[in-house]
């Protein structure tokens, strides 16, 4: 599975936010047109793509090993997404990127890095999507995520504790992620914790009758909650705004957030809020911080051409 700084997929209504939260999406980076890329590329041995079967929060996402890649119910967006390191917003298309979800499974060749998965989904689109595109620099709305006018509140994370052995056997209570080994309990408030090893925990409960999700991580950066953010904020959001760090401050944190259940109006709703999202408002003024809407320049990759993808 990625880290937590890499989520690069489109959130739907049916998302539940323990697939957002260990499949979160990752910065963005530059890339070349989607023709003009080197014959020597990596590409993966073999792969097949399928209609997506039903969702299921458990295996929804990517998850790369050293020796396979698999992206279950993810749309053209969403792979595109993975591919380049882009966020929505810097995605534009047709309505065939958004319409259809598939489930993919390739073999990383032996010898090859892990790392160049992402170089490999590129020829896989290129190839069986057809996928054609060039990036245009284009003005767009974002969030700027700054420290309020109070100084920041944010309390360091604690050292690192031993990392559980992924291999040890269960203990009551707890179950596997999918097919990854990230453990999760139920503890006795009705909660439930991950534990994310090097990136420390993350407890999360929800609170049916607000229509909201408490979630605590005990190690954050900052770069890590502006990925987070957009889903935070709402159904919709994670589509149309990035939120980028101008905090300044460095290292990890523990942070508790409140905000509306993926897919789901939030019940606390503001027109002074992003996407109305009261409680995640209020989260982000207890850690001393805030949102501020801006306009900034921002390639967008524009698609040419897409198709359905090729037979297997």
């Amino acid at each position: 599975m990625r880290n937590a700084s890499r989520h690069v997929f489109r959130v739907s209504c049916a998302v539940s936010a323990i697939a957002i939260t260990i499949f979160g999406t990752a910065a963005c980076v530059s890339a070349q047109v989607a023709s003009a890329a080197p014959a020597a590329a990596p590409a993966f041995e073999v792969a097949t793509i399928k209609p997506a079967a039903p969702f299921d929060p458990k295996v929804f996402g990517p998850h790369i090993s050293a020796t396979r890649a698999t992206y279950t119910y993810l749309t053209l967006r969403n792979l595109i997404e993975e591919a380049y390191q882009v966020k929505p917003p810097q995605v534009a298309g047709p309505k065939l990127i958004d319409s259809e979800h598939y489930d993919i499974v390739a073999t990383i060749p032996e010898g090859a890095a892990k790392a160049d998965a992402d170089k490999m989904l590129q020829a896989l689109l290129k190839e069986r999507f057809k996928l054609v595109f060039h990036i245009e620099n284009r003005e767009q709305q974002v969030y700027a995520l700054v420290v309020g006018k109070n100084g920041a509140k944010l309390k360091p994370s604690p050292p690192d504790s031993p990392e559980s052995d992924p291999d040890a056997p269960l203990k009551p209570g707890e179950s596997y992620i999918g097919n990854t080994k990230t453990k999760i309990v139920k503890n006795p408030d009705g909660s439930s914790t991950m534990d994310m090893g090097k990136r420390g925990t993350v407890t999360y409960r929800v609170d049916m009758e607000s229509n909201t999700r408490h979630e605590e991580r005990s190690k954050m950066t900052m770069a890590e909650l502006v990925v987070m953010l957009p889903i935070y904020m709402g159904a919709g959001a994670y589509e149309k705004y990035t939120v980028v760090d101008e905090t300044g401050l460095k290292g990890n944190y523990q942070v508790a957030m409140d905000y509306p259940m993926p897919g789901r109006p939030a019940s606390d709703d503001s027109a002074s809020d992003p996407e109305g999202a009261g409680a995640l408002t209020r989260s982000l003024d207890a850690l001393g911080l805030k949102l501020e809407l801006r306009k900034v320049p921002t390639d967008v990759y524009v698609i040419d051409h897409v198709e359905k993808p090729s037979d297997n």
